[in-house]
């Protein structure tokens, strides 16, 4: 069995493999030498560690998935990409979302309805 110092070294190892395999754990694991189910166990067991993995993985998702959308952009010239990265990103161009206050909501169920009262 291994000691803890051991254990927070691997793990140390482990997290900068993550870093540099993109996020995926599998690749991660196999750089770092230990098994899947060790990492998934070290998150069970390790709250801590559980975090600093998954802000990791969110950080490099999130640049993967940056890089995708400007490739869409800039490469294909994506419009549908182009407008949901604007609304996305900018209020000036988010969807405006209408809506309508009634007093009575027996109204507004008649009217959805199409009912007259």
């Amino acid at each position: 069995m291994q000691g803890k110092k051991s254990t927070q070294l691997d793990k140390k190892r482990f997290l900068e493999a993550l870093s540099r395999r993109h996020g995926i754990v599998s690749l991660a694991c196999r750089e770092a030498g230990i098994s899947n189910r060790t990492f998934y166990n070290w998150c069970e067991r390790d709250s801590e560690f559980s975090e600093q993995a998954e802000e990791i993985r969110d950080i490099e998702i999130g640049i993967i998935a940056e890089d995708r959308m400007a490739e869409a952009i800039i490469v294909h010239k994506d419009m549908a990409m182009v407008r949901f990265y604007l609304q996305s990103r900018n209020r000036k161009y988010m969807q405006k979302i209408q809506t309508e206050i009634y007093e009575d909501p027996t109204k507004a169920l008649a009217d959805l309805l199409c009912l007259d009262e």
